[in-house]
């Protein structure tokens, strides 16, 4: 255990007998490779609102990067052209998991017809993705003032994408998420994508909020560009 906070630890330190010596190199090559097998484990990749070809994807593959988040909904309130190219790109280029988010126009409303409309882009064009991801940010730029008509649009596009059978989850931060909806925890039982650029591959920084306690994937840098693709650096354990 470790000391108590505020006092010193006075037990006196006594140095290892050569007996001791071995076992104590044993442990120390075990924590070296737990640390090294939990590096292993863990997955890097990137998110990226631009198209980008099946080259740029094996680059990206090459740089150690094993998933990618594409945009495929815009905020203007349309599907993005760039979408199924470089999905069908991504895993041509051999990126093992491929997601899309929706950044969704709330000034445009209907929702549920946004979510329809991605989904149905989706169908149309044969991708294959693991999740939609639905970008909640920018509170006073892409959302209005009333928080509960905020909760209500997203909720609208939870229960619609649900719907749809596709997996769902939210992209956001306590910052972003607060000021769009309040208290409401309506998003809660989807996975958390969460934004914190503090460059830091872990979640040692994340703090509950919205009804989420611990977070599925963390956005740890806001770039810079990989393979000439402008891309945000993500990680997940």
């Amino acid at each position: 255990p470790r000391p108590t906070p505020g006092k010193i630890n006075t037990a006196p330190f006594t140095t290892p007998s050569p007996a001791s010596q071995p076992h104590m190199k044993l442990l120390a090559a075990i924590a070296l490779v737990l640390s090294c097998v939990g590096l292993a484990l863990a997955t890097s990749g990137v998110d990226i609102s631009q198209g980008a070809s099946q080259a740029d994807f094996a680059c990206m593959k090459n740089s150690g990067m094993q998933f990618v988040v594409i945009r495929c909904y815009q905020s203007v309130g349309r599907v993005d052209p760039n979408c199924a190219s470089s999905v069908k790109n991504a895993r041509a280029g051999g990126i093992a998991y491929v997601d899309v988010y929706l950044f969704p126009c709330h000034s445009c409303g209907n929702p549920a017809g946004q979510m329809d409309a991605l989904v149905n882009y989706i169908k149309a064009n044969g991708l294959n993705v693991g999740m939609i991801w639905l970008d909640i940010e920018g509170p006073g730029t892409y959302w209005g003032s009333s928080q509960s008509a905020n909760a209500d649009f997203i909720g609208t596009l939870i229960s619609s994408g649900n719907a749809s059978g596709h997996k769902l989850g939210i992209y956001t931060s306590a910052s972003q998420w607060n000021p769009i909806v309040g208290g409401w925890t309506g998003g809660k039982d989807l996975p958390l994508w969460y934004a914190h650029y503090d460059g830091a591959a872990n979640f040692n920084d994340f703090s509950a909020f919205g009804g989420w306690s611990k977070p599925t994937i963390k956005q740890f840098a806001d770039g810079p560009a990989l393979c000439g693709v402008g891309a945000d650096r993500n990680w997940y354990p």
